[in-house]
């Protein structure tokens, strides 16, 4: 078995940025009472981003194409949250 430990630390620290997107869209609900899919596709992106750090981590998968599928799928989940941000706040700004 093959172990990296710099996979499973940025595995550790995606989990936790995962943990906080939950945790600041039950926040935002409960504050603000609206539902922002911006947390949802967030911790969506960085959970992807953490089950491919985890299995590079703990697994021998060299040459596994499917990794390199989930890590793109995760930087255009977190790129398509940082748009709906953005276009929330610009909703209401316009208020």
């Amino acid at each position: 078995m093959n172990f990296h430990l710099h996979y499973l630390i940025n595995s550790v620290l995606c989990w936790s940025i995962v943990l906080m997107a939950i945790l600041g869209y039950f926040l935002t609900l409960k504050r603000t009472g609206q539902k922002w899919v911006f947390w949802v596709v967030l911790a969506a992106g960085w959970a992807l981003l953490a089950i491919s750090n985890s299995l590079v981590a703990f697994g021998n998968t060299q040459g596994s194409s499917y990794l390199l599928g989930m890590w793109l799928s995760s930087y255009v989940l977190v790129i398509a949250s940082l748009v709906l941000l953005f276009a929330k706040v610009i909703q209401m700004l316009k208020i």
